[in-house]
């Protein structure tokens, strides 16, 4: 006789909801900092002969550690680089294995050597040619998406010449995006292109191309060359080997990565260096009839944007004005080492924190910029004494606004290892003159060459009604939070509470604000607040014997994801589910938790 197996029982099934979803529309810290997550770079070719190698990128990470990736998209034969750096220290790579693959030669090339670094966290990067022989080093000094843009003027130095034929002056273009078109109008002639006829070449992501000078004279670089292109692009300016002649006969090779025209600006400090003799700086206008004074008296007016300036610069320091915005390019160096770099406008830019590495044991000076009253608030690697107010002096032509020093710090900054400057009060500009008086000068700026910008820090900006929600952007030293909104919120405050949410809180919020007079890029948020739906019927045998089948279903259609659960752990995705030959084990409680957001 056969025995009806004893019924087992299967609990109603209870039924709960999480409503989730991320889709972040957040303007990123690096839309306007120096210190980035990402960079992109094309080195210049340097002669080997006078010393080209090793080359080397160095980073320097701030309060959280990073993982670093170094890359050529274009170049599969490029072996991807990973770095991890603890917080506040600093890391190199030394790309001398990979240097035919990273100088970007021969000129007039469509080549794929172009760099890209991302990083995990905010790093400070710069490329450094630090030769063996001890000759021929530089510094450039990466500037993240400062560096990024569609319409660049090139400034070059036309005081010296190239020592050697090999080493003309150039500069290096890189593409961050396929099909870019690139227009170029050589104010000079350039390997294979004659002077003021304007053509056009085609790069994809991590492809480069160098334009490279045909003559070493100095009155023949291509200063005031135009380049423009469809989408952002990045450009290297290099002077390999300048002849300086006139402070001793040394050769040194000089350069930068370049900024846009949209970056540039209208006021400049330069800080006299210790050449055996003056200073150049070099003023190349974006706009023609550019009125250009100097520690407030006007000295000339640039009739076109292939003009220039030239500035002998003898007194300790220079105060530049201009009625149009102007790259300035600043020669200094050590002896008679020379070095170049492309100053940063003063006007409502600069950092709060600077990060470098010093190379070697030989001479390293620091020029800092300030607004007046933040010159008793630096810090160096935590020290208050090696960056004093009594170091500071007036920068001509300012009226007492802005404070200039420039420190012999040899006996201070360690070798190798992280060196840091803060102020806890104000926006400052930090440039590095770091070599010896016969064997190079490596010299560059770090701070920021752009205004602040806000960074929205919220996580999750898809909510459901009852959650909570505050607004949060990054801390800026002295500056305000306004924040607007859908319905005519308005609110100040960083962070911001909002409170429960409910649909009339669907929409996109601003945060604005101000530094004293300089204003800060704003930052946005599009925040979806859903309501929560009716809780769906829930259909399903909740009595049956053992090995026998049975099914669960809801009449809640639509949604993304349908997590069922029960005693033997997860279910299939679905509206319906079923269990076949159940056991004893299947006696419990099952669960369906529903995400309709994605």
């Amino acid at each position: 006789m056969w025995n009806q197996p004893e019924p087992r029982l299967i609990t109603p099934v209870t039924f709960r909801m999480l409503l989730v979803g991320i889709a972040l529309a957040l303007a990123p810290w690096a839309a306007w900092a120096q210190v980035d997550t990402e960079f992109w770079f094309v080195a210049p070719e340097v002669w080997a002969n006078h010393g080209d190698s090793p080359t080397l990128l160095r980073f320097a990470t701030f309060d959280e550690p990073a993982v670093i990736t170094v890359e050529q998209p274009a170049n599969s034969s490029f072996p991807t680089q990973t770095l991890t750096i603890a917080a506040n220290d600093v890391a190199s790579l030394n790309l001398a294995p990979w240097l035919s693959q990273v100088e970007n030669k021969p000129a007039n090339t469509v080549l794929n050597f172009g760099l890209h670094i991302s990083s995990t966290s905010l790093v400070e990067a710069y490329y450094e040619v630090n030769p063996s022989n001890n000759l021929n080093p530089d510094i450039f000094a990466l500037k993240g998406a400062n560096a990024l843009g569609v319409d660049f003027v090139v400034p070059f130095q036309m005081y010296l010449n190239n020592a050697y034929s090999q080493s003309t002056s150039s500069f290096d273009i890189v593409a961050t995006e396929d099909s870019t078109t690139v227009t170029i109008n050589p104010r000079k002639a350039i390997i294979g292109h004659p002077a003021n006829n304007a053509f056009t070449i085609l790069l994809h992501k991590g492809q480069t191309w160098s334009g490279r000078a045909s003559s070493v004279l100095s009155s023949q670089h291509p200063s005031g060359t135009t380049v423009t292109s469809d989408k952002p692009i990045a450009i290297t300016m290099s002077d390999d080997s300048v002849a300086g002649t006139p402070y001793g006969g040394c050769a040194d090779i000089m350069g930068d990565q370049i900024v846009p025209v949209n970056i540039v600006g209208t006021e400049y400090i330069a800080i006299r260096g210790n050449l055996n003799g003056p200073d150049k700086v070099f003023i190349v206008p974006t706009v023609p009839g550019t009125v250009i004074s100097l520690n407030g008296n006007v000295v000339s007016t640039l009739p076109s944007i292939y003009s220039m300036y030239t500035h002998t610069l003898t007194a300790a320091a220079a105060y530049y004005t201009t009625s149009e915005p102007v790259y300035v390019l600043h020669l200094t160096g050590f002896g008679c080492e020379v070095g170049g770099a492309l100053l940063p406008p003063i006007v409502c830019t600069g950092s709060q924190e600077v990060a470098f590495v010093r190379s070697t044991n030989e001479f390293i000076g620091l020029k800092i910029l300030v607004p007046a009253g933040g010159e008793d608030d630096f810090t160096f690697n935590g020290n208050t004494t090696n960056v004093e107010a009594s170091d500071f002096n007036n920068v001509p032509g300012t009226a007492g606004a802005w404070k200039y020093a420039n420190i012999t710090a040899t006996s201070f900054v360690p070798q190798l290892q992280a060196s840091r400057l803060s102020n806890s009060t104000s926006q400052f500009h930090l440039g590095i003159v770091h070599g010896g008086a016969s064997s190079g000068t490596r010299y560059g700026y770090f701070s920021n060459y752009a205004a602040q910008a806000y960074v929205v820090q919220v996580e999750d900006n898809t909510l459901c009604e009852g959650e909570s929600l505050s607004l949060e952007t990054n801390d800026l030293i002295g500056a305000s939070y306004d924040w607007t909104g859908p319905g005519g919120f308005a609110g100040q405050g960083n962070p911001l509470d909002l409170g429960v949410l409910d649909e009339s809180n669907n929409g996109i919020y601003v945060v604005s604000g101000y530094v004293g007079a300089c204003p800060i890029e704003n930052d946005t948020l599009l925040l979806t607040v859903s309501p929560v739906p009716d809780l769906p019927e829930i259909v399903g045998d909740n009595w049956l014997c053992e090995g026998e089948s049975f099914s669960l279903s809801t009449d809640s259609v639509g949604a993304v994801q349908y997590g069922w659960s029960g005693p033997e752990g997860p279910l299939p995705d679905a509206t319906e589910v079923e269990i076949i030959n159940a056991t004893p084990a299947a006696s419990g409680t099952y669960t369906l938790v529903i995400n309709d957001h994605g």
